[in-house]
This record gives C-alpha cells, sequence and structure tokens, in this order.
C-alpha cells in the first residue's frame, strides 16, 4: 500500500506532489534545496545541493530508511558546469558504496533553482 511520507523537517509542499512516498520497501522522494519556509536556500551549488540532502535524508528517515540505503539518484542541474562543485558536497553523504546515479542538464528549472534530485532507496 502506498504511504505519504510527512516530516517537520522539510517545508510543505506547495503543489500536488509528496514530500516523499513509500510503497512497501521502497521509498521515493525529489528534493530542491528548500528550507523549512519552502524557500531556495540562499548561495550556489553548495548551499542548494547541502539543504536538498538534508531534506533527503529528513524524509528517508521518516520512512524508515537511510542515506546508506539509496539505490539510485537522478540528478538535474540547470548547468553541467556546476557539477563538480555539487558532487563536493554529495559525497559527503555516501560511504564508499554510492548509489547508481545520472545527471543531466535542465533548463525547465524553478527560478533560482539550480540542482534537484530524485532519490531511490529501500526501506527497513
Amino acid at each position: 500500500m502506498k504511504e505519504q511520507i510527512i516530516t517537520k523537517k522539510c517545508g510543505e509542499c506547495h503543489g500536488p506532489y509528496a514530500l516523499g512516498i513509500k510503497y512497501g520497501n521502497m521509498v521515493f522522494t525529489t528534493q530542491i534545496g528548500t528550507d523549512i519556509t519552502g524557500e531556495l536556500v540562499a548561495g550556489g551549488i553548495t548551499e542548494q545541493t547541502k539543504q536538498l540532502m538534508e531534506n533527503a535524508k529528513a524524509v528517508l528517515e521518516a520512512a524508515g530508511s537511510s542515506m546508506d540505503q539509496i539505490a539510485k539518484v537522478t540528478i538535474y542541474v540547470l548547468d553541467m558546469a556546476v557539477v563538480p562543485e555539487m558532487n563536493e558536497v554529495y559525497k559527503t553523504y555516501f560511504s564508499d558504496n554510492y548509489p547508481a546515479r545520472c545527471c543531466t542538464q535542465c533548463a525547465g528549472m524553478v527560478d533560482g533553482c539550480l540542482v534537484e534530485m530524485e532519490f531511490t532507496a529501500f526501506a527497513d
């Protein structure tokens, strides 16, 4: 059965979507670098990546999962030139056992958004 994941550690959704979904032992979440108020954090790719990773971590933990249980990440960036800087933050959230990953450039991002990530994880 599909279960919507809600956590007070992330801002509320402002559209027809969920912070996260748990279906069986699978967890799905998509995040951008918004703070608890729903606003994009100030700064650049480093700050947005850190915030979205913290958001993903909060949703996964609320679903009984963790960053170590992520199987796949799909990353959308406004400009591929930011990927090395994004990677510096991204890799701090994982042990050496990284998830599978795809990264692509996307022009149709929310105003000010530099990066968006989709996470697929397992839960206990």
